[in-house]
């Protein structure tokens, strides 16, 4: 049995992770995680507002907002190939489409 120093662990350490350190990718996780949060607070919040002070929907909020939601689950779904990922992205993609229809509707009433 090989014994290996500290500076090959962490050399091998390092390749494997192709040089990213395992604290920094958590942190950009966990920043992806409440930034998205975040997002889908403000596109609420917009929503609201613009309705209570108009008493009309913008479908834009909710095209952009089910336009990401589609990405990352096909992002996931590419990556994972786990069925449940197909799923829900083509749940969003067709909520995101009926926005995108009611948006463009809403564009040519103006």
């Amino acid at each position: 049995m090989t014994t290996l120093t500290k500076e090959e662990i962490l050399a091998k350490s390092r390749s494997e992770n192709q040089n990213k350190d395992l604290f920094d990718l958590e942190i950009q996780k966990k920043a992806f995680s409440i930034s998205h949060l975040a997002f889908m607070f403000f596109c609420v919040a917009a929503m609201l507002l613009e309705f209570i002070f108009t008493k009309k929907i913008d479908c834009g909020y909710g095209m952009i907002f089910f336009g990401v939601q589609s990405v990352i689950f096909l992002y996931k779904y590419v990556k994972m190939h786990k069925l449940h990922e197909l799923f829900v992205f083509l749940g969003y993609l067709a909520v995101f489409i009926l926005a995108a229809v009611s948006f463009a509707v809403q564009l040519t009433r103006i």
